[in-house]
């Protein structure tokens, strides 16, 4: 039971108690969604309410029966036909869930004008759905016992900071600025994409009771709004305190009855990563804060007044009428692959099928552009060759620093013509929290000052291992890394590129990832997007799912390799037409071998964007690289991957 029961002699519970509510659900409808519903529908069962479960359908009207669900989940994830008809929707209470300004409220609210009664756990989205003529009552989410997973008792909390929600340019935007104030902790991100439904666990998804644990052993939760609209995200809040994970929260309206510096901390959108900052190293405020936010949603939030709202609901749609009218009980009809509802008119198009299909003019201009750029630097290669910079000449081998025994880890490190940018990748690796490694760094015949910018870094540097391979010819960024591999002699390689950065703990939580899951060929984590203006966004968020890749790349070369996988896939394709697209040829020929990729949700690196990069080459035409890709791997191109 949750709260106490009403009493049985209140009017509003002896009507309600002889009615029958039935929680209508999509099967393939957002977990959270389904964890508000059957909070609601203990309350009821509390008080004494018979509640039944319906999946994708809804059961034949009747006079003792009230229907219960929330409307853009049914309407954007089950079949038309099994829409709520006029008369079920007079015996519906209809639960709001989304913010003012989206597609998903506005498919609510057209719902709601035509529902027996109308609740909103939000009151900006009361507000909206009363301007738009819809009676609407705010239902405030209260203490639910079986979301406290705490139970109030000191603990240690061993994740420092959490986000949960979908990806967003603005959110990754401030998750990426506290990065810095991350070092020597830990922080568990889970962001998932917008507008795909997420049904349960899966893909790193936290649901239910594997939530309420996990929170419980968080210390902070940072919430920022998807939109410039300051919508308080209830749920995401509410689950937090509950389990003593103190939240952090951009500016928010309908906050009451929480006040800020209380319950919860909140500030303006771009001061965000220095309160987290700063919370992190006061954590006494912290821990006073934990307190007054549970003890006040136990004794001022109770369940109760949720339970009411529902009760008098039940009533308002039992006391408007009932049919009597016989219909049909309604046959399940199939649901269809749900798709994201802002292309729900039309199925995302792969971007090899943009190649396919494409007949633009241009087509041969970028492509002959491409091929001339490339072809010169096979030729600058090969004229190197005929004036005798092949055999034995071609290779230097200097190392520096001490010799690690039994190397963990060996950094695979690239170079060429990156000067300015190379001693902080090497330094980077230098105060890596995982002292054994050591780097294989090569120079791809650099024609600037790189290869005295790893010395000079390496006398710098004395403790680190470094062996410096030298080329007197220019062999390309994937014949470089194969070659660094073959002097590697760990057995997890990670991949570094010389103008990118590992963060300290970064190659530690690679490791810790393959030594929990012996079953995966490699590992890869958050990484932050920056440039010479500070943090731009985050990369690498997406957990391994061999189908994303019909969409294109979604993970950055910065990932911790098995060399046995490595070797067994080639190592990377030297294929001139994949030139800056080795990375996914990598990754489509792992999914191609079956193997599994685990996901650290957790920062790991630091990536550089900046116009001295293979992307702007690559980036000129896809052609040839599609047309390569697809004869490679031609599952892209399948219906079911």
């Amino acid at each position: 039971m949750i709260g106490r029961k009403p009493k049985r002699d209140s009017p509003v519970v002896a009507r309600a108690s002889d009615t029958r509510v039935c929680i209508v659900s999509a099967s393939r409808q957002n977990v959270f969604f389904s964890e508000i519903l059957e909070a609601f529908g203990g309350m009821l069962e509390g008080a004494g309410i018979t509640v039944e479960q319906s999946l994708d359908c809804f059961p034949n009207p009747a006079e003792d029966l009230v229907y219960l669900f929330v409307p853009h989940e049914i309407h954007g994830l089950v079949h038309e036909l099994a829409h709520p008809s006029p008369a079920q929707l007079a015996r519906s209470i209809v639960v709001c869930t989304e913010q003012p300004g989206t597609q998903w409220f506005d498919l609510s609210a057209a719902v709601a004008a035509r529902a027996g009664a109308v609740l909103d756990i939000n009151a900006l989205g009361v507000l909206e759905l009363c301007a738009r003529g819809v009676a609407a009552e705010h239902l405030p989410i209260g203490y639910v016992p079986e979301w406290d997973a705490w139970g109030g008792e000191e603990r240690d909390r061993s994740i420092d900071l959490v986000f949960l929600g979908g990806y967003a340019e603005r959110r990754g935007r401030v998750l990426a600025g506290c990065v810095p104030h991350l070092e020597g902790r830990r922080a568990a991100i889970k962001l998932t994409e917008t507008g795909v439904p997420h049904a349960g666990e899966g893909g790193g998804y936290w649901s239910r009771d594997q939530k309420w644990q996990m929170l419980a052993d968080c210390n902070l939760l940072l919430n920022v709004h998807r939109s410039a609209v300051p919508y308080m995200e209830w749920h995401r809040v509410l689950g937090a305190q509950m389990n003593g994970c103190v939240v952090i929260t951009e500016h928010s309206v309908g906050i009451d009855p929480l006040v800020p510096g209380e319950h919860y901390f909140s500030a303006d959108y771009w001061q965000l990563s220095a309160v987290v900052g700063a919370l992190l190293e006061d954590p006494a405020r912290v821990e006073a804060v934990r307190r007054s936010a549970y003890d006040f949603l136990r004794q001022e939030m109770p369940a109760e007044q949720t339970l009411d709202r529902l009760l008098a609901a039940i009533e308002r749609v039992v006391r408007k009428g009932s049919t009597t009218t016989a219909l049909p009980v309604p046959v399940p009809v199939p649901v269809p692959v749900p798709v994201p509802m802002a292309v729900a008119a039309e199925a995302p198009t792969p971007p090899w099928r943009e190649y396919a299909e494409y007949a633009g003019q241009e087509l041969p201009m970028r492509l002959g552009m491409k091929n001339v750029i490339v072809r010169m630097g096979n030729l600058e290669r090969q004229f190197q060759e005929l004036l005798g910079r092949q055999g034995e000449d071609t290779e230097a081998i200097v190392r520096f620093g001490p010799t690690v025994e039994e190397p963990k880890v060996s950094v695979v490190l690239t170079v060429h013509n990156y000067a300015d940018y190379v001693g902080d990748a090497i330094r980077s690796v230098a105060f890596s929290s995982l002292r054994e490694v050591e780097v294989i760094a090569v120079d791809d015949a650099s024609s600037d000052d790189s290869v005295a910018a790893v010395e000079a870094c390496c006398r710098q540097l004395p403790w680190l291992s470094l062996t410096h391979v030298r080329l007197a010819g220019n062999r390309g960024l994937p014949a470089a890394r194969n070659l660094a591999a073959t002097h590697a002699r760990a057995e997890l390689l990670f991949i570094l590129d010389a103008d990118n950065e590992v963060l300290p703990s970064g190659l530690e939580r690679l490791v810790e990832a393959l030594e929990r899951s012996p079953e995966a060929a490699f590992a890869f984590g958050i990484v932050q997007s920056f440039n010479s203006q500070g943090p731009v966004e985050l990369m690498n968020w997406l957990p391994w799912e061999p189908a994303r890749l019909r969409q294109g790349n979604y993970i950055d070369a910065m990932a911790m390799l098995r060399r046995p996988a490595l070797e067994a896939i080639g190592g990377y394709s030297t294929d001139p037409a994949l030139y800056g697209w080795e990375d996914y040829a990598l990754w489509l020929a792992m999914a191609e071998k079956g193997y599994e990729g685990a996901h650290v949700a957790d920062f790991v690196a630091r990536y550089r964007k900046s116009a001295h990069s293979m992307i702007g080459l690559s980036n000129i035409d896809h052609t040839a690289a599609w047309g390569a890709l697809l004869r490679r791997f031609p599952q892209l191109s399948a219906e079911e991957v």
